[in-house]
């Protein structure tokens, strides 16, 4: 009986240093990139109507997802895009032109942000110049293509 009362009490001994041990927060990795592929924007030559489009993936994590927009009231110019989700909602992103300044053309700019452990996000941005979004002349209309890389690596993330 004795060694039943010793077993007993190492138990509840064990039971009790164990529910006194700290609950710890998992540890999620903090992305620290996102890799952005096939960039593309354009507005439609003699028509209305943009489409901005591309794919997304965050290293070290298992997210890939694809971003889009279109309209069809955009006549020669791309238009600013709100905060939106992309196929996967845990990635959001935005676009526009910034204001031109005296002497040059404001740069065209994406946001991204991604929801890496709800409700810890991470968000970061591309910039080009505005040379990358030329307006093409087609006799009677103009539109807007982008000619830059299609593919780039959004590191500033904050």
């Amino acid at each position: 009986m004795k060694t039943v009362a010793a077993i007993s009490s190492l138990l509840l001994l064990g039971a009790s240093s164990v529910s006194a041990a700290p609950v710890t927060e998992r540890q999620i990795q903090v992305p620290t990139e996102m890799d952005v592929t096939n960039f593309s924007a354009n507005t439609l030559p003699h028509g209305t109507g943009a489409f901005i489009s591309f794919n997304i993936a965050v290293p070290g994590t298992t997210e890939t997802t694809t971003c889009s927009y279109s309209d069809q009231s955009s006549v020669g110019q791309l238009p600013s895009v709100s905060m939106r989700p992309c196929d996967d909602p845990a990635v959001e992103w935005e676009f526009r032109q910034d204001p031109s300044q005296p002497g040059s053309e404001g740069r065209y700019r994406v946001v991204v942000t991604y929801a890496y452990d709800a409700p810890k996000r991470v968000g970061g941005f591309h910039e080009w110049p505005a040379t990358d979004f030329p307006e093409e002349n087609f006799g009677s209309t103009y539109a807007t293509f982008y000619r830059g890389a299609p593919d780039f690596v959004i590191t500033n993330l904050s």
